[in-house]
């Protein structure tokens, strides 16, 4: 199954940190091996002063607990390690993640 862009998904940690964690996919159909690998933010409980917060922000779906996008922790994810989808966020949302992650790089 491919994860758009905006999605939200649950997939094993690539660090090791935790088991599963949620992230927000911020690849889309022009990554070379779409449908089969993503560029992700890590999606975390804590606040940090850079994290972006959730709320308000869902299309659809949600999140249990309150939560911040951490776009300094990009990670690659392979579709084989994404267990499910559980939200999707705005465009305006995702592209301020994705600016933001460019300014660290």
């Amino acid at each position: 199954m491919t994860h758009p862009r905006g999605t939200v998904v649950v997939a094993t940690d690539p660090f090791g940190q935790t088991p599963r964690r949620p992230y927000l996919v911020l690849s889309d159909d022009d990554h070379p091996f779409a449908g089969e690998q993503y560029i992700a933010l890590g999606i975390s409980t804590k606040e940090y002063d850079e994290s972006f917060p959730i709320e308000g922000s869902f299309e659809r779906g949600e999140l249990s607990r309150p939560s911040f996008v951490s776009p300094w922790a990009a990670v690659p994810l392979s579709a084989t390690n994404v267990d499910r989808s559980v939200a999707r966020l705005t465009p305006s949302f995702t592209d301020e993640c994705s600016d933001r992650l460019v300014e660290y790089v």
